[in-house]
């Protein structure tokens, strides 16, 4: 059975606080979170973007995973 990431609930747990409306974010809203432009996100083939309607956007749990596993650094 495969562990989880260090930091991965308290991740999830931030991002939950931050963004109680639902389970999926923007890439917008997502980038806004770490402070780089969404074309940087889109632009980085490991960052979880899913369709959104039109637009691209990010569900909660594989955020969390993605901040655990890369970390802020890596945008």
């Amino acid at each position: 059975m495969p562990r989880e990431h260090e930091d991965y609930r308290d991740n999830l747990a931030s991002l939950r606080e931050r963004f109680p409306s639902g389970e999926m974010i923007s890439v917008p809203e997502a980038a806004k979170y770490l402070g780089v432009a969404k074309r940087r996100l889109l632009a980085d083939d490991t960052f979880p973007t899913r369709p959104l309607g039109k637009q691209n956007g990010v569900i909660l749990v594989n955020f969390a995973k993605w901040l655990s596993k890369y970390g802020k650094t890596h945008v």
